[in-house]
């Protein structure tokens, strides 16, 4: 089993990281504290739960929950495009990244076995 930080899938996450935060400096003051917070805990909480998914047997509930968050960080940055936060080509990019992340992660959840029956 091959260090989670040396995924792909990992390395996106990390990149979509780097690119929220980046990205939330052009968000007004009253809701950085909100939504821009929100996107980056939720790029965290990825970064999480790839590791605790290469880490355990059954990844399932942990990849699941990955490409929920995944939809909730395409959401803010949809918001942020339509809120003229981030450019066009900004949102472009966020979404070229989670589109990545969100394929690897199911790809992975199908190439998963199912956990044992207890």
């Amino acid at each position: 089993m091959a260090m989670h930080t040396e995924l792909s899938i990992y390395r996106a996450a990390s990149g979509l990281l780097q690119m929220a935060t980046n990205l939330t400096r052009n968000i007004p003051r009253e809701l950085k504290q909100s939504l821009g917070r929100r996107v980056i805990d939720e790029c965290i909480d990825v970064l999480m739960l790839i590791a605790r998914a290469n880490a355990t047997q059954d990844k399932r509930p942990h990849l699941s929950v990955l490409v929920e968050k995944v939809q909730v960080i395409e959401l803010l940055m949809r918001l942020f495009k339509d809120n003229r936060f981030i450019s066009v080509d900004q949102h472009a990019r966020t979404m070229e990244v989670t589109t990545s992340i969100g394929k690897q992660a199911n790809a992975w959840k199908r190439f998963t076995p199912s956990a044992p029956a207890a």
